[in-house]
């Protein structure tokens, strides 16, 4: 599946949806690079884990991963925690200067600042970035 999870643009009637498809309790997404989680029917968890290579939008030049804890007892629901990583992204922003790569696509790298794919967030997501 290649589609774009929004925070506020996607309802829990289709995450829930997803996780009954693939006979899940939990789904874990990426992709888009804005880490957000919530809760599903029954106990489920949807979380948007965030991508390497690609802030947050949020002028932060850190990425994100996600930790998923499912408790001592068992039938816990699950929980995530988001662990920031900072990174040597003044050395990616120069390799892919030297691979070619857009000047857009590096000034989201030492900004933290998304410049590209803007189209595609919903209007909250991109209230909260610069552009």
């Amino acid at each position: 599946m290649n589609e774009f999870l929004w925070e506020s643009a996607t309802s829990t009637q289709f995450l829930a949806h997803l996780a009954r498809e693939r006979e899940a309790d939990v789904v874990l997404a990426t992709h888009t690079g804005i880490p957000w989680q919530r809760a599903l029917p029954g106990g489920g968890l949807f979380a948007n884990v965030g991508v390497l290579g690609r802030p947050a939008n949020d002028g932060r030049t850190d990425v994100w991963y996600a930790l998923l804890d499912f408790g001592p007892a068992e039938g816990a629901s699950p929980e995530v925690e988001f662990v920031s990583v900072a990174y040597d992204h003044a050395r990616l922003a120069r390799e892919m200067r030297e691979e070619g790569l857009p000047e857009e696509f590096v000034e989201t790298i030492l900004t933290g600042w998304w410049t590209t794919c803007l189209e595609v967030l919903p209007a909250r997501e991109r209230a909260r970035g610069r552009y």
